[in-house]
């Protein structure tokens, strides 16, 4: 008992240590156990012998990306100021970050492998559980080595935390930029030419990139979603204490304790709350599912908050953490003085603070006493409370408002299923001019929860920055209570499931991603705290304008508008790379899907993909790691801040509007597929094949990417701006300073020269080995496969062919290729 009784922080956070810790190491353990012991059919046709060789190439090429970029990044991070010992903790946490990431990569595919074999009848009753199992094992995966950290650091292993969750950042990143590319080239080979040119369902063992595909949604479901989970956690952890602690003593760390555990017991609800959905509504059975672990979950949690920490703030654990001293000069003068010495004559303070405020100026002391006596006039339970249930409140929000985007039978989808009719420009033209105004609606939460949050810190921005780190908690629990809808399409989006059942859990998981980014956001904003702080407490610079490019934080700093428009440059470039990635790995998909297709082969061969995404994302992550030297070195330290703002604002609206787009065209070719609208095989099944195809790369490359790229972007500039300080201040030459700036542009545009050159298929006319019939309509080829074919082409004997025309009918219908076909055979 002496164990708990006697640490530092109180008993209560020991026991709260503890159990964490003992919440985490179950769900490992489940995780590990469970998966093993499903009773699975072998003989199944899904279960494919290489399927997990394909996946673990796919987290290999991840890996060797984390090393590339992540090994120079911990080098970087031990150079930052602070004593040795700082130092190898500091990169030593980053580098257990960067391990998190795949370890969780790989757990997640353990699920996802073991989903596959499940008789159809089970499988509705699997969903919650596997969700479960997925979520509450990447919770476990960041929540222990917290839990370490606190027991051992205290209130001290703030900084190692921010580490920890750096590194997660960088290696979900390359994990997410990684799996892009794939998805496109899966998505090429199975939609485009199985589905469109052959109007074979992406589902069907003869569409040869079935595989490919599904190999590409349990990396993008169980890999990528749990590497995301682990950053968002550590990230969400690192930044509530860091921030916490200073306004809210060791109820800081409380707060943040409390909300990783409703974390971890609202996936384990999730488990036991069976799937009873009857036929025709599953959907609203999946939403009950997720709706009831998130309302039992953020509600208990924020009644916790309410119950638990004190209701005046002169109560908080000051002497616990160290903070039992006022040491600032601006309160305490000369001396430092105890706090009981000095809290009568703040409450008096606080009893005429319209007085005190009128009698105040702008400078640093002033604004530091008047934020001193306006924090005693705050109630912490109430604020705590409050803020994470705001959090709730807008992930549910954020929730409905994507909802619309993954129903099949939606407004929204319906609506572009039938303009696809006119053409595929047009359909997916509806598709995201209707989901661009729900990315506006979502995005329009973060300005709600500002507000909000501006009023409970009564003006405060330290406070305001910790209860928005709070709210983003509050946003977690809620995604991580919709485990079962996010493992939905994984279970049963198959050809063997019940219509109405595939129909309902197809678009499942859109909304609780949408609650994922949102709470990255939140808590990527709240990283402004230390960098803020580490300008606003650095000393004057040598000349007028460094001091302007340190210190000013007005709208009118060049320095700061130059980090936003650097910030909003970062993730254009990003989005950039990837595409091309994208284009070139989904153009070779194609060709080769169509050779295979052509000699009649068992199988594509897409071997050569993950050397070939090695070197396409490798820019992107570049770009994301960089970017804040750039910005610290190159515009400013003033710069860090408007970096960081521009990059996760820019990031969540382009997340949010791509992830509904993608589901919405996704669903809207399902539904013509189905029989709607010309059903398959029309001009609008096509089409909106084509646009599934171009907003599930968008998807891809920036919905996805986006929530570890603002975790990045937030988090190194966070690590990174000591550094930057230091260096402007203690005489450091300028030149240096933007040599440095120049050396990262040169190493990022190096790496985007390198990744420009790599070879790609060629696609021009009669040039090397692409022939016609690798680039003509199927009815055109003849049946005898490619060493048949004649590869030259006369065009001196060429036909001019003229095509009759004919009155355009009621149902104007594409020509069934496949029908014609077998009656050429």
């Amino acid at each position: 008992m002496d164990l708990i009784t006697q640490f530092p922080l109180g008993d209560d956070i020991a026991v709260t240590l503890l159990v964490l810790g003992v919440l985490s190491v179950a769900a490992l353990v489940t995780g590990a156990v469970v998966p093993s012991r499903l009773q699975r059919d072998e003989d199944a046709p899904e279960v494919d012998d290489d399927l997990g060789r394909r996946l673990g190439r796919h987290l290999s090429a991840a890996g060797s990306i984390i090393l590339w970029v992540g090994l120079p990044a911990v080098v970087l991070l031990y150079l930052a100021p602070g004593s040795t010992d700082e130092r190898i903790l500091r990169s030593s946490m980053m580098l257990v970050g960067l391990l998190l990431g795949p370890f969780a990569a790989w757990r997640g595919l353990a699920v996802q492998l073991a989903s596959l074999g499940l008789d159809p009848e089970r499988r509705p009753a699997m969903i919650s559980r596997l969700g479960a199992l997925t979520v509450t094992g990447a919770l476990a995966v960041a929540t222990l080595p917290i839990v370490i950290i606190v027991w051992f650091l205290h209130a001290s292993g703030s900084s190692s935390l921010m580490a920890l969750a750096g590194g997660a950042a960088i290696s979900a990143l390359a994990i997410r930029a990684t799996a892009a590319p794939f998805d496109t080239a899966a998505a090429s080979s199975a939609i485009l030419v199985g589905a469109d040119e052959h109007e074979i369902d992406t589902d069907e063992a003869k569409n040869l990139g079935a595989p490919p595909l599904r190999g590409a949604r349990m990396f993008r479901r169980g890999a990528a979603l749990s590497a995301d989970l682990v950053a968002l956690t550590t990230a969400a952890a690192a930044v509530g204490i860091l921030l916490g602690v200073p306004v809210l003593a060791a109820e800081g760390i409380l707060v943040v304790l409390l909300a990783l555990g409703v974390a971890m017991l609202a996936g384990g609800v999730v488990a036991v709350v069976p799937h009873l959905g009857r036929p025709g509504h599953e959907r609203g059975a999946l939403r009950l599912g997720g709706l009831v672990p998130a309302l039992l979950g953020g509600g208990g949690m924020v009644a916790a908050a309410a119950l638990w920490l004190p209701s005046a703030y002169k109560n908080l654990r000051f002497a616990q953490v160290g903070m039992g001293e006022f040491t600032d000069q601006a309160i305490a003068g000369p001396e430092p003085l105890p706090r009981e010495q000095l809290e009568p004559q703040i409450a008096q303070a606080g009893a005429q603070l319209g007085t005190l405020v009128s009698q105040t100026d702008d400078s640093q002391a002033a604004s530091t006493l008047l934020d001193v006596v306006t924090m005693y006039t705050i109630s912490p339970s109430v604020a705590a409370a409050s803020s994470l249930g705001l959090g709730v409140v807008v992930a549910l929000a954020a929730i409905l408002l994507l909802d619309g985007t993954g129903n099949r039978v939606g407004s929204i989808v319906l609506r572009t299923a039938r303009t696809s009719r006119t053409g595929g420009a047009l359909g997916t033209t509806a598709g995201l001019g209707s989901t661009a105004l729900l990315a506006a609606g979502a995005l329009a939460l973060l300005l709600i929860v500002a507000g909000v949050l501006s009023v409970l810190s009564a003006g405060v921005p330290d406070m305001a920055l910790a209860l928005l780190s709070h709210a983003g908690l509050g946003a977690l629990v809620v995604a991580v209570a919709h485990a079962g809808s996010l493992m939905a399409p994984t279970l049963v989006d198959r050809p063997e499931a019940e219509r109405s059942l595939r129909d309902a859990a197809a678009g499942a998981s859109t909304g609780p991603r949408a609650a994922l980014l949102l709470a990255a956001a939140l808590t990527a904003l709240a990283a402004l705290g230390p960098v803020v702080t580490a300008l606003q407490m650095a000393p004057r610079a040598s000349t007028a304008w460094e001091d302007r490019a340190l210190h000013s934080l007005s709208p009118a700093s060049l320095s700061l508008l130059g980090g936003i428009g650097l910030g909003v440059v970062g993730v254009l470039l990003v989005t950039a790379s990837l595409l091309d990635g994208a284009r070139r790995l989904g153009a070779s998909a194609v060709v080769e899907t169509r050779a295979a297709m052509l000699e009649k082969r068992a199988g594509v061969n897409l071997e050569d993909l993950p050397d070939m995404v090695r070197r396409a994302v490798l820019p992107a992550v570049v770009i994301v790691v960089l970017m804040p030297i750039v910005a610290g070195f190159g515009l400013g330290p003033a710069a860090l801040p408007g970096l960081v703002i521009g990059a996760v604002l820019t990031s969540a609206g382009l997340g949010l509007w791509s992830l509904g787009a993608g589901a919405t065209l996704s669903h809207a070719a399902a539904i013509i597929g189905h029989g709607r609208y010309g059903g398959p095989g029309s001009w609008g099944h096509s089409g909106a094949l084509g646009g599934a195809v171009l907003t599930g790369t968008l998807r891809s490359v920036i919905g996805s990417v986006a929530l570890p790229l603002l975790l990045s972007s937030s988090l190194l500039s966070a690590l990174g701006v000591s550094a930057v300080v230091s260096m402007t201040t203690d005489g450091t030459s300028e030149f240096l300073r933007w040599g440095i700036a120049v050396v990262a542009l040169v190493i990022a545009l190096t790496t985007w020269v390198i990744a420009s050159t790599a070879a790609e298929v060629d696609l021009e006319d009669e040039i090397g080995e692409v022939s016609r019939p690798l680039f003509s309509r199927a009815e055109e080829d003849s049946a005898d496969g490619l060493e048949a074919m004649d590869w030259e082409t006369d065009e001196e004997n060429t036909e001019q062919v003229t095509v009759a025309t004919q009155k355009p009918t009621r149902t104007a219908k594409r020509p069934r290729r496949g029908a014609r076909r077998k009656s050429n055979d």
